[in-house]
């Protein structure tokens, strides 16, 4: 499943969420960007034994959009 909504501002700044369930970690590629280190294995080897899929959720700020004058 994939489910996309954006939040809109109240005293935080706007968000987008993306939520993603039952994704296969099959071909999982995760790279933390600050080393370039594929850090794909130590996420995998974190998962309890048996489990072959997972749920997450991203959420992004979003910047603010000007106002048209």
């Amino acid at each position: 499943m994939l489910k996309i909504k954006e939040i809109e501002a109240k005293t935080s700044p706007k968000k987008k969420q993306i939520e993603l369930k039952n994704i296969s970690v099959e071909n999982l590629k995760l790279i933390d960007t600050d080393t370039g280190e594929d850090i794909t294995k130590e996420v995998i080897d974190a998962i309890p034994s048996g489990i072959n899929t997972v749920d997450f959720k991203l959420t992004f700020e979003l910047p603010d959009e000007e106002e048209s004058e």
